[in-house]
């Protein structure tokens, strides 16, 4: 005859892939950094910012950063039309 027998719901033991307690996600390079964490202010990150610019960058790093800035610079002067004659 008629089946009123109700269906019961199937049950799954779900955890999450990536739960907090198990695993934590971080930078790679984030130990070796010395501008992270809470610095107190926008001048004490560029001071230590600088200071890591200074003891750890090579001497081929300086030269490109300088090379890189001074051909900007020389753009940004011919689009506004910047007379370098009176200079010479």
């Amino acid at each position: 005859m008629l089946n009123f027998n109700s269906k019961n719901n199937k049950v799954y033991n779900y955890t999450e892939r990536f739960a907090k307690s198990k695993l934590k996600i971080k930078p790679k390079f984030d130990e070796f950094r010395t501008t992270l964490g809470s610095n107190g202010g926008i001048k004490n990150k560029l001071t230590k910012a600088l200071n890591d610019y200074n003891n750890k960058s090579e001497k081929s790093v300086k030269i490109r950063l300088l090379i890189i800035t001074s051909i900007l610079i020389f753009i940004f002067l011919y689009l506004i039309e910047f007379d370098l004659k009176i200079f010479f």
